[in-house]
Order: C-alpha cells, then sequence, then structure tokens
C-alpha cells in the first residue's frame, strides 16, 4: 500500500514510544521522505515534521489524493 500526498498516517507501532495514536496528514513528498502536518491537535498553528516514508503506516479508509506536477 503507497503512501500518497493527502493520506493519513501514523508511524509504525512499536517505532517511536512517544509517537504511538499521533495521526498525520502527508502535505509533500520528496523521494523517500514525506512533509507531515499533525491533525490530531487542539493548536491552531499545526505542527509539521519530516519522517521517512519506510516508518509510515497509512491509515484504513485514508483519503489519497493524487498529485501530479502539472497540477
Amino acid at each position: 500500500m503507497s503512501i500518497n500526498i493527502g493520506d493519513l498516517v501514523i508511524f509504525k507501532k512499536g517505532l517511536y514510544k512517544d509517537e504511538e495514536n499521533t495521526i498525520y496528514h502527508v502535505l509533500e513528498i520528496n523521494g523517500d521522505r514525506t512533509i507531515l502536518e499533525l491533525v490530531n491537535t487542539k493548536m491552531v498553528i499545526r505542527p509539521q515534521s519530516v519522517a521517512r516514508l519506510l516508518e509510515l503506516d497509512k491509515l484504513n479508509g485514508s483519503p489519497a489524493q493524487e498529485s501530479s506536477p502539472e497540477g
């Protein structure tokens, strides 16, 4: 199951204890890395971070939005 821009993802179980049950929205993919935005937060400005695609699992029912360089 590939991860695409617009998907909701979580870090793989057991990888990072402090990231369990934390949901992220994929904003951009660049090679083997992605820019993520924290979803389940009450912060007005949502934190963003970079992660390796191999560390992530796509959530079931995640709405993949195909993106192309043409727009």
